[in-house]
């Protein structure tokens, strides 16, 4: 009954998928026991943590959390002026839906045919992916990244993190060239999901991918835009249908999964580091503590950073070296009330919306 719950949980009511697998969670474990290759380790990974009724309400809640905080900051993302972001839209309370100009807007000096800023005369944007939106990649036009998307609703990268889950609920376990053939059929389908932008990473793998490249040798970097938050909110999913086959299975899973859409030296060892804090909170660590904990591995003393900035919240670009700490202060700060936490966080700007994932997961 456990493992139905768990699988009902996550897939159910978080999807809104008839529960029909009641063995998943059974069929997980079980591939873990005989090493198979869905879950991909070896046969001697323990499997002993107990899947109890407070496992999947925490998991489930860090499913919830993601979505949350992802579609909280969506309206004010990369809202790098205070005062603009104020006037606007005085304070986010709740779900609202976000503009259709933003003055600055990057999207406006972004390269549609690959990563970073570039030429808009390439048509992966508008052709391969977010079919019939090159327009708003125009130049000069300051078209708001998620214009047109409704109060509530999901970027691109919340929309990828469910796919995720609904794969590895259907393969039981995490199957990477399945993420991908998912994911590729997502991204390409007219009108999968409503978002405006895709960041540079998905721009990339997809200017590979029409080249004729195979979906595993697509995954790129430019150098300045792919090592970045967003490549640790889609291991979340992953984290927490694993945890329970063990510790180490998460990890790695989760840096496996970094280097989906991603080509990062600096994403794995960071998703190490969240699969760790997401563990430590399912089994219990309260929360100061697990982000202490997690800070301390990064050479931060989270309760020193937290003092110190005097009772203002960061604002930061989506660089791993500054909002992965800027995380922590969120989650450490609030730790008395997630809805504080992920108002906060949608109400500083800048690259907010990866971050209010996490936090929200966290």
């Amino acid at each position: 009954n456990i493992h139905r719950w768990f699988h009902c949980a996550l897939s159910g009511i978080m999807l809104g998928a008839s529960c029909t697998t009641s063995a998943a969670w059974s069929t997980i474990r079980m591939k873990a026991q005989q090493g198979a290759a869905p879950v991909h380790h070896s046969a001697s990974a323990s499997c002993t943590s107990p899947i109890s009724a407070e496992l999947v309400d925490k998991a489930k809640g860090s499913m919830w959390g993601l979505l949350i905080g992802d579609a909280l900051a969506m309206p004010t993302h990369w809202y790098y002026d205070q005062g603009h972001l104020r006037r606007t839209y005085e304070k986010i309370t709740g779900y609202v839906k976000p503009q259709d100009k933003l003055p600055g807007s990057i999207m406006s000096l972004s390269n549609t045919g690959g990563g970073g800023r570039g030429s808009n005369s390439g048509d992966i944007v508008g052709s391969v992916i977010l079919h019939g939106k090159k327009q708003y990649w125009d130049r000069g036009a300051n078209w708001f990244y998620h214009r047109g998307m409704s109060a509530g609703e999901n970027t691109l990268e919340g929309t990828i993190t469910r796919m995720i889950l609904r794969s590895m609920l259907e393969h039981h376990g995490y199957d990477h060239d399945a993420i991908l053939a998912d994911y590729v059929k997502l991204m390409t389908t007219p009108d999968s999901h409503n978002d405006t932008y895709a960041a540079t990473a998905h721009r990339m793998f997809f200017a590979n991918w029409v080249q004729g490249k195979a979906p595993r040798d697509c995954p790129d970097n430019d150098g300045h835009n792919t090592d970045a938050l967003d490549g640790l909110v889609n291991l979340v999913p992953v984290v927490l249908l694993l945890a329970p086959l063990g510790r180490d299975v998460a990890r790695e899973r989760a840096a496996e999964c970094a280097s989906l859409f991603r080509r990062s030296s600096a994403l794995p060892r960071y998703a190490r580091l969240l699969a760790d804090y997401l563990v430590d909170l399912l089994e219990g660590v309260p929360l100061k503590e697990a982000t202490s904990s997690c800070g301390r591995k990064l050479g931060l003393d989270v309760e020193a950073m937290v003092r110190r900035s005097g009772g203002s919240d960061p604002m930061t670009a989506c660089y791993l070296d500054s909002s992965f700490p800027s995380l922590l202060h969120y989650a450490y700060k609030y730790a008395h009330s997630p809805e504080e936490a992920l108002l906060a966080n949608a109400n500083a700007g800048g690259e907010n919306v990866a971050r209010g994932a996490v936090l929200g997961a966290v």
